[in-house]
């Protein structure tokens, strides 16, 4: 079990590097771009980032989660002709979809951000692009996914990143373009990373069109459409609702917050693209239940850790004021600091989530993932709609973490007896108990003199606590000739 489990965890880091980097683009050029946007040009980018996400699994048709599926365990020649195909899908049928974006620009963008006039009919035009682009691209990453190539799907996108960043600072920074100047460089760090990877894959591919196979990926995948749009939904209607009720100001603000709290999502992000392919290739082991249980444990801890240090230390770093430049992040956007935990908080629930989907996967119960993402985009959207007029953006970041916990549960609840998994309760409870309990002292200890130092005891403190209480001797024993084999 642990080797299985030290596998997934080596290519989730390898993952998390690329996933963090791509990630890292926007939260990187957060503070970058709170010194050049006022909080109302900053909610424009942030509203089309919307739009995109809106729009992309209506491009990817749930072929990727297919692609998984049926092109794990095959031969290389099988699954180069599968990729050939999801490639030709896409080239037809999202071809059609960028075309009818470009044609019809101006009243999508109307809607997008209200009356954005020719600006935003030219971002729009753009977005068509870069959503055709970076579904192709998308669809080679799971090609190195199952090929169990984190290392190259990590370099790539971390060059992604470099070309990102450098193509901001001139468009940007440089050139003054505004919110254009941002989705220009989007649209030119796409086209190089898709010639990237189709010279990668030159060899995999494999021209090829099999009506039957689509219609069984379709069959398969289709489902995932309406819950990736639900999650959508779940994850991007509150900045719409925070600028209905008050301003586009505020929707920068809460976003400039909610992209800080998005560092746990590129925590859950990494391990999904590790977590999908491990579990469906261990599914016959004979402990692969066992092992899926430990994993869950696993990911609780690392990202509880995570949670508590950018709980306790995050605030400070940003808003520190260096003698040369400043605070990181512009003043203007020091109010919405107050809800990052609270997203990263959601984005923990995201991860468990999606080990709850183990099951669903391998019982190819998928319909029921839409139903369930429903309910939570529904209780999210009815009640932002009520609760915003009244506590502004720290309802919606709630709202987030309830929708988060309840598609956890309802996927929890409707699997388990399907195919039952021992979860570690009682050390998961213990974890929990252990993040909150030293984040509630800290609360108590903010104001006091020594409060940086009192948050490092409280750390190390839940270092040990973890090391006494939730930790099991052979993981003690382990740990200890990993740190000192000669022993």
């Amino acid at each position: 079990m642990f080797q299985k489990i030290k596998i997934l965890a080596q290519q989730s880091a390898v993952y998390g590097v690329g996933t963090i980097a791509a990630r890292a683009v926007a939260f990187l050029l957060l503070p970058y771009y709170s010194h050049l946007m006022t909080p109302a040009e900053y909610g424009i980018v942030t509203l089309f980032n919307i739009m995109i996400a809106f729009i992309q699994p209506l491009f990817v048709l749930g072929m990727d989660i297919a692609f998984l599926r049926y092109s794990s365990a095959v031969k290389p020649d099988e699954l180069n002709r599968d990729l050939g195909q999801v490639l030709s899908f896409t080239i037809s049928f999202g071809g059609i979809l960028a075309a009818a974006i470009y044609l019809f620009s101006f009243p999508i963008a109307n809607l997008v951000v209200f009356d954005s006039g020719e600006l935003g009919s030219s971002i729009a035009k753009i977005c068509a692009g870069i959503l055709l682009l970076d579904t192709l691209s998308a669809h080679i990453f799971t090609y190195l996914r199952i090929k169990h190539r984190p290392g190259l799907f990590s370099l790539i996108k971390f060059g992604n990143v470099l070309l990102n960043i450098g193509l901001n600072v001139y468009l940007v920074g440089t050139l003054r373009m505004g919110a254009v100047g941002v989705y220009w460089a989007y649209l030119l760090t796409s086209l190089p990373t898709l010639i990237v990877m189709l010279i990668t894959a030159r060899k995999a591919l494999r021209p090829n069109w099999s009506l039957a196979k689509i219609r069984e990926w379709l069959k398969f995948g289709l489902p995932n459409v309406p819950s990736m749009l639900f999650i959508m939904i779940l994850e991007f209607s509150d900045r719409k609702w925070v600028e209905y009720y008050h301003g586009v100001d505020d929707a920068g603000i809460y976003s400039a917050g909610y992209r800080i709290g998005m560092l746990m999502n590129m925590v859950s992000q990494a391990f999904r693209y590790a977590w999908q392919p491990f579990f469906m290739q261990t599914e016959k082991d004979t402990d692969a239940r066992e092992t899926y249980a430990r994993v869950l444990t696993y990911f609780i801890l690392f990202a509880g850790s995570l949670w508590l240090v950018s709980s306790l230390f995050l605030h400070d770093i940003l808003t520190f004021k260096f003698a040369s430049f400043g605070a990181i992040l512009d003043e203007r956007y020091w109010a919405g600091l107050d809800i990052f935990p609270i997203i990263m908080l959601a984005h923990i629930f995201n991860g468990i989530y999606a080990n709850f989907m183990v099951g669903v996967y391998i019982e190819k119960k998928t319909k029921f993932i839409p139903i369930a993402v429903f309910i939570a985009a529904s209780v999210n959207v009815v009640g932002n709609a009520l609760l915003v007029p009244i506590f502004s953006y720290y309802a919606s970041a709630w709202l987030t973490v309830v929708s988060y916990f309840l598609i956890a549960a309802l996927i929890y609840f409707y699997i388990q007896p399907k195919y039952p998994i021992p979860y570690e309760w009682k050390r998961i409870f213990l974890i929990a108990t252990g993040v909150f309990g030293s984040w509630m002292i800290s609360v108590l200890l903010h104001s006091t003199p020594y409060a940086f130092a009192f948050k490092l005891i409280l750390l190390v403190g839940f270092g040990v606590y973890c090391w006494l209480v939730v930790l099991s001797t052979q993981e003690r024993n382990g740990i200890r000739k990993r740190i000192f084999p000669l022993q």
